[in-house]
């Protein structure tokens, strides 16, 4: 099951690929300025009203053209010089670990905070 899960999941990616590449086309835009995200939600949006004019092939074409026309305009804004080197975000904390059991651990008294009366 896991199996026909990820192949659906391959096979509606590729569908959506293929709108991108046809309002490219369609559009005179370039292919990978197209928002994916943006063609997802403008597929979700037109998917109810395309299937309802199932039998109306030019109701349906219109609205494929519109569908095509929307995916063509939202475009990712062009970000010269940008660069997203991978790289861990993990910083060490300023705790110390716990090699022992935590009843055993003592609470090591802090240098910033000012001794109470009490202690």
């Amino acid at each position: 099951m896991i199996e026909k899960e990820l192949l659906m999941h391959v096979i509606a990616y590729n569908l959506v690929r293929v709108l991108m590449h046809q309002a490219a086309i369609c559009y005179d835009v370039e292919l990978h300025r197209i928002s994916f995200k943006g063609t997802m939600d403008t597929l979700r949006h037109f998917a109810d009203v395309v299937q309802a004019a199932h039998g109306k092939a030019r109701k349906q074409a219109a609205l494929l053209d519109v569908m095509y026309a929307i995916i063509a305009q939202d475009q990712i804004p062009q970000r010269p010089g940008r660069s997203e080197p991978r790289a861990k975000k993990r910083r060490p904390k300023n705790y110390r670990l716990l090699t022992r059991p935590r009843k055993k651990m003592r609470v090591p008294p802090h240098r910033n905070r000012p001794k109470t009366a009490l202690s």
